[in-house]
């Protein structure tokens, strides 16, 4: 508030001891790239040394009229995909939703999603950076990458950029991925809830080191229990379906399991056609379907489309406010999955004095 006048101080105020245009403070405070860095830092240095406070009813109003209005052409964003050895991730309905719901958010912000592939014939990453740099392409969704522990020294400092999971090791980028921890909690509390007491936990080893074994730690929590320091009565198997089928069959004769939680969403028609009938002598969950719900498998979707569309959301938020280079407090942006009651389960134990289970 300007004593001295009796009034608000607004940013014409700023604007006119500055030497600029009202616009320019209006984006500057908004630390918007399109104003140098030291313009940037003199208004926003001025602004508090006259002791500016931004009008929260103004503000409302004028995020709500931008929510209106249809988003002006801003340019193109960058999805990265990194194809090494033959890696193709339009195999992985998770990640083509991802692309899905960037694409869908990316045109809402007034922004087309270019695809650009690190490995292709005669690309380098400093070749694909000078591309991105000539075309003003300053923002980059990472596409999940092939294996966990994967590292890629690309000039981060020229972009924003965010990515989707756990499979980057090097550099720690802004991610956005499911909450793959809770979704096994939900899925074995709904299993016991069905009465299933021998549960096994059967997961390609590789599928659950690219969630940082949250699954399987998920699952160890909801059978051991965090004071009992009981070994699980089932061994975990880290096995792939597709892989290792007579593995995995013989893994269920040996060990008898009432049901099994599995990240292979196929796990339906591989065991119907091993002869095994579901739900009758094995029930079956799958706590990372894709957001098909014709699946016969009863699970949690992870709401893949969705998180597509918030990483698109951090990612433009990171370009207007500036925001460049590997972050120094990286953040991990976890989305809650929906059930889905499939046929692979039987129906809940229904008891009087049960109270209603919690969706969450």
């Amino acid at each position: 508030m300007d004593e001295s006048h009796g009034k608000r101080l607004n940013q014409r105020d700023i604007a006119k001891a500055a030497g600029v245009h009202r616009t320019t403070v209006c984006l500057a405070l908004k630390n918007h790239p399109s104003i140098p860095l030291k313009t940037r830092e003199r208004i926003a240095g001025l602004a508090k040394q006259m002791g500016y406070v931004p009008d929260p009813m103004l503000s409302a109003l004028a995020s709500y009229r931008t929510r209106l209005r249809p988003r002006a052409f801003q340019g193109s964003l960058a999805w990265l995909v990194n194809s090494i050895n033959d890696f193709d991730w339009t195999a992985f309905p998770h990640y083509r939703e991802y692309h899905q719901g960037a694409m869908e958010r990316a045109k809402f912000h007034g922004y087309n999603l270019e695809l650009f592939d690190i490995n292709s014939p005669g690309m380098t990453l400093a070749r694909l950076f000078s591309i991105l740099r000539a075309r003003y392409i300053n923002g980059v969704l990472l596409c999940p990458q092939q294996k966990a522990g994967t590292k890629l020294a690309c000039p981060w400092e020229q972009v924003s950029s965010v990515t989707f999971g756990y499979k980057l090791s090097t550099p720690c980028l802004h991610t956005v991925t499911a909450t793959h921890h809770r979704n096994m909690v939900r899925a074995m509390r709904e299993l016991k809830a069905r009465g299933y007491r021998r549960i096994g936990f059967a997961f390609s080893q590789l599928h659950d080191e690219g969630t940082d074994r949250n699954y399987l730690a998920g699952y160890l929590s909801e059978m051991i229990g965090y004071e009992t320091g009981r070994k699980p009565p089932i061994p975990p198997l880290l096995e792939s379906f597709r892989r290792k089928t007579a593995g995995i069959i013989a893994w269920l004769r040996k060990y008898k399991p009432d049901a099994i939680v599995t990240g292979e969403y196929q796990a339906f028609e591989i065991l119907t056609k091993a002869g095994i009938r579901i739900p009758e002598e094995l029930g079956v969950a799958c706590p990372t379907l894709p957001s098909d719900r014709s699946t016969k498998l009863t699970g949690v979707l992870e709401d893949s489309v969705r998180i597509g569309a918030i990483a698109v959301d951090l990612l433009v938020a990171a370009i207007q406010q500036g925001e460049k280079g590997v972050p120094v407090y990286p953040v991990r942006h976890l989305v809650e999955g929906l059930w889905h009651e499939g046929i692979s389960l039987r129906p809940p134990v229904k008891t009087p004095e049960s109270p209603a289970r919690s969706s969450c």
